[in-house]
């Protein structure tokens, strides 16, 4: 019967136990550069306001306010969709869509009094890259009186 010499098996496990200790601390160091340099880069989409009353207005006209925000982060800016509440409010970005490092832009929302009466409250919501804060939800109110 052979005798197995423990001391070569010790030595094995500590070998191995170093691998993986070194494998998991060079996983974790890498990811944490990686997270790092995404977030360095990443835009970063500031509204000034996301609210907006317009008050008592008459039944009937359209109404429209913009909302004006800025790309604070380092990384260009995408607005990829805005999608409103309801069919009587669009909003929309106008002709641009990418904003550089601290460029400014605007989302101007409409909303269609017409046959709606009383207290109104839309939202549009404005999807973007940005990682921190990709939906953004603007929020639009009015009193609709029909005998202004």
């Amino acid at each position: 019967m052979n005798k197995i010499p423990t001391r070569g098996k010790s030595f094995t496990f500590i070998g191995v136990g170093i691998v993986i200790i070194s494998a998991i601390m060079f996983v974790v160091f890498t990811n944490s550069q990686i997270t790092a340099s995404l977030s360095s880069d990443s835009p970063k989409i500031v509204f000034t306001n996301t609210t907006f009353d317009f008050g008592t207005v008459p039944q009937g006209p359209e109404v429209s306010h913009s909302f004006e925000f800025k790309n604070s982060g380092s990384g260009t800016l995408k607005i990829e969709k805005i999608t409103s509440s309801c069919g009587c409010t669009g909003a929309t970005s106008g002709d641009k869509d990418t904003f550089t490092k601290d460029e400014t832009g605007e989302i101007k929302v409409t909303f269609k009094t017409q046959g709606r009466e009383g207290k109104q409250e839309k939202t549009v919501l404005v999807f973007t890259n940005d990682p921190a804060n990709p939906q953004q939800v603007l929020k639009i109110t009015c009193n609709i009186d029909p005998s202004m």
